[in-house]
């Protein structure tokens, strides 16, 4: 019996995929702080807490001030071979995480720079205890990225997510 054919764009994107993440230089760039901005808002990126970073297929790095704007970028962006990384601060201080893999808080005491109140958190952090520290709800990366499909100023960003990613 054959194998079954996958689809031409599914087998694409999937070999961008592996390539992106079989090449040096496949993770998150260290952001530099008042150097960096946001390639969704264009704000200066000034809290590292927030911060994150997407790397396309073609492994070109975009910057992002607040967990908001980079959702908003890759809600814009629509094509998944486009984005080949995606990472998130970890508030407390850790290293840049798998934004699919982090834990985000949704309200409560933390104040993200662009008022939505996202904040990552790394995956080993209790839930409960999250909540119980910093109040708000604990949230999944695609609840985030739906959210940021809403925003008002997300289709905007279309021409910002497709045409860098070249």
């Amino acid at each position: 019996m054959a194998a079954p054919v996958l689809p031409r764009r599914l087998a694409l994107q999937l070999a961008l995929l592996a390539v992106a993440s079989c090449t040096g230089g496949g993770g998150p760039r260290p952001i530099v702080l008042g150097e960096d901005s946001c390639a969704f808002c264009r704000m200066a990126i000034t809290d590292a807490r927030y911060g994150g970073e997407v790397r396309t297929g073609t492994g070109r790095v975009h910057t992002f001030d607040a967990v908001e704007c980079l959702a908003g970028f890759v809600a814009a962006a629509g094509d998944t071979a486009r984005v080949a990384g995606v990472w998130v601060s970890d508030f407390e201080g850790g290293p840049m995480l798998d934004a699919r893999k982090a834990v985000y808080l949704q309200g409560g005491s933390l104040h993200s720079p662009m008022g939505r109140q996202l904040t990552a958190f790394a995956p080993t952090h209790d839930a409960r205890e999250l909540v119980t520290r910093y109040g708000g709800t604990v949230i999944g990366w695609q609840d985030v990225v739906a959210q940021a499909a809403t925003m008002p100023h997300a289709s905007g960003a279309d021409s910002t997510a497709t045409s860098h990613a070249h």
